[in-house]
């Protein structure tokens, strides 16, 4: 698990890192729009409860997005799936990078697993697309070459994914931060599997040029890396 120092330097590369924007992002005569201060309506951002997205809880809970005048709302979701659904129907215009969230693996306190060829014939809760999902197919994969049986169940909501895999509801999860740790603290067992590779932290969302949301997030940034996490996590219950 990253410590916080660099936690917190992750979550500042995620917001500064330059990658393309979003498909569907543009105007509707085809030519580029980045969405900048001056547009005509404000810029609407899907965040769901992980670590990746708390720089914007954050800078909307201490009024940066406001006071700057970033032009921003912030549209609040507990799924993933939840977010693509609003992107696709254009009721916001960029989401969290499903890629760029640090999920985890875990296996239930008293599932006794610590192994993935433990897993046979276990459950797994995961998305019901998307990242999530793909890490629990890669990661029982040889198992699956062995024509041995694994069950992934769809359960959206990471609160209820989470209090499943707490409750020994089902037997292993895929779990972002501050999910994760939370359930480790209940003696969820994290087992490293081939699917989940640390390496150059992606930028979370699409790049902006919208100064005043940069700004925003930075200081936000500033003031997690000052009070810690564990400081703002209550913002996502909010």
């Amino acid at each position: 698990m990253l410590t916080m120092s660099n936690d917190i330097a992750r979550i500042s590369v995620l917001f500064t890192a330059v990658i393309v924007l979003l498909t569907g992002c543009g105007s509707r005569d085809g030519s580029d729009n980045d969405l900048t201060d001056t547009t005509a309506r404000a810029m609407r951002i899907g965040v769901i409860p992980v670590d990746e997205c708390l720089p914007v809880y954050v800078a909307e809970h201490l009024g940066l997005l406001d006071s700057l005048h970033a032009d921003v709302r912030v549209v609040r979701f507990d799924a993933m799936s939840e977010c693509r659904k609003a992107l696709t129907a254009r009721q916001v215009d960029i989401i969290v990078n499903d890629t760029a969230i640090g999920y985890k693996f875990l296996t239930s306190k008293k599932a006794r697993i610590h192994r993935v060829s433990q897993l046979s014939d276990k459950v797994i809760a995961a998305d019901g697309e998307g990242f999530s999902k793909q890490i629990a197919q890669m990661g029982i994969d040889s198992l699956l070459k062995l024509k041995r049986h694994i069950f992934i169940i769809k359960v959206e909501d990471l609160g209820v994914r989470t209090r499943m895999l707490m409750s020994s509801n089902v037997d292993a999860a895929v779990l972002p931060e501050p999910w994760a740790s939370q359930a480790v603290k209940a003696g969820a067992v994290k087992i490293d599997i081939k699917a989940i590779k640390p390496g150059t932290p992606q930028s979370s969302f699409p790049n902006t040029k919208n100064a005043r949301l940069l700004s925003a997030i930075a200081t936000a940034t500033d003031s997690i890396n000052k009070y810690g996490k564990e400081n703002y996590y209550p913002l996502f219950n909010k």
